[in-house]
């Protein structure tokens, strides 16, 4: 028994002609004939009712169809998955991420996809979310791992941004700091505070304004990226909010990472693609691991 019998019996039994069921084979009439001839042979019994307009199967035909459906679909995807791993076995895998996430969340999951992949090109473009929105939109990248986009943005230019997790936003002090003993802590206790920010157009930025109603702050520290950030606040400059997942991997004797009390601020990590856009397979598979990793991790 071949699969190729298996499948002309099938068209058969759905078209409930030869002719028909042949041209859906790709074949010639009497070729599909002689494959359900010798499948009859093995197995010894008629698998159809010839009629002069049509065939029906015979009760024989009807024990086999469930079978033979079951395993020409096995046969499909088995075959799949195989040519999925073909593929998979060079091509490339564009994205972006936020400074702010980028050394906490990659390293692992590259060093991982690389080992089970090496041949599959790795590009990451570390940038803010309003650049990662425009790479994403000309194709650049083809997914970006953001926090925070504006509604107009996804809606003017057609995107879709999926939610992978959320994280707190804790407060960063110096070690012995007055805050340190505050067990009700809450924004309001940042408003005689030294800020130290990020720059311009960071969402950490963005976010932490708006937590503390403060815009345009001109007394703040404002530096570029998150590690210098914490660097500043261990050498007693300054506090800053950071997202949970940087304290996890920055932890020392020089700081404090508070919690707020009652419901504590929290950040939104998406997943942002084209609406409708298909993903290439390197990419699809990255995305399972990542999806599998932050469920993990968070």
């Amino acid at each position: 028994m071949e699969m190729t019998q298996l499948r002309c019996f099938i068209a058969v039994a759905r078209e409930r002609n030869f002719t028909r069921a042949a041209k859906a084979c790709h074949m010639t009439q009497p070729s599909l004939s002689y494959q359900i001839g010798r499948l009859e042979e093995e197995l010894g019994e008629a698998l159809f009712i010839r009629k002069p307009k049509a065939v029906e199967l015979s009760d024989s035909g009807k024990l086999l169809l469930e079978s033979a459906l079951r395993i020409v679909e096995e046969q499909e995807a088995v075959v799949s998955k195989f040519r999925m791993r073909e593929q998979l076995l060079s091509g490339e895998v564009r994205l972006g991420i936020i400074p702010t996430m980028a050394p906490y969340l990659l390293p692992p999951l590259l060093q991982a996809f690389r080992q089970s992949y090496p041949k599959i090109s790795l590009v990451v473009r570390e940038s803010r979310t309003s650049q990662l929105v425009k790479e994403v939109v000309s194709g650049e990248i083809e997914f970006a791992i953001v926090s925070d986009v504006e509604a107009s943005s996804l809606k003017k230019y057609s995107l879709h941004l999926a939610r992978l997790f959320e994280e707190a936003l804790l407060l960063a002090v110096p070690n012995a700091h007055p805050l340190c003993g505050v067990t009700d802590l809450s924004v309001r206790h940042l408003q005689d505070q030294e800020l130290i920010l990020l720059s311009e157009g960071n969402c950490l930025r963005d976010q932490t304004e708006q937590l503390c109603s403060r815009r345009g702050d001109e007394n703040a520290l404002v530096c570029e990226q998150l590690p210098t950030q914490l660097s500043l606040v261990a050498a007693g400059l300054g506090v800053a909010v950071v997202p949970e997942m940087a304290v996890r991997e920055s932890r020392g004797s020089d700081l404090e990472y508070l919690s707020f009390s009652g419901q504590p601020p929290r950040r939104m990590i998406g997943f942002l693609k084209k609406r409708g856009g298909k993903l290439s397979l390197a990419a699809q598979e990255f995305v399972i691991r990542l999806r599998r990793r932050v469920d993990g991790v968070v």
